[in-house]
């Protein structure tokens, strides 16, 4: 009994693949919040710059 617990606790067979697969979970969650902080100044950007392309002088910086 005792050596079947001891097997069970320090098995390590998937610790892996589980290991990379909560750095990609991180990393994704990273990105999405890093692109709801930045959606906001890519859309002005992006404004500013067609604004700019149709009416030269139209968008002052800043």
């Amino acid at each position: 009994m005792q050596t079947t617990l001891y097997s069970l606790r320090h098995r390590q067979e998937g610790q892996g693949l589980v290991e990379y697969g909560l750095i990609i979970a991180s990393i994704a969650i990273l990105l999405i919040v890093a692109m709801l902080f930045l959606a906001g100044k890519i859309d002005r950007l992006f404004s500013n710059t067609g604004t700019s392309v149709t009416n030269p002088g139209a968008i002052t910086p800043g």
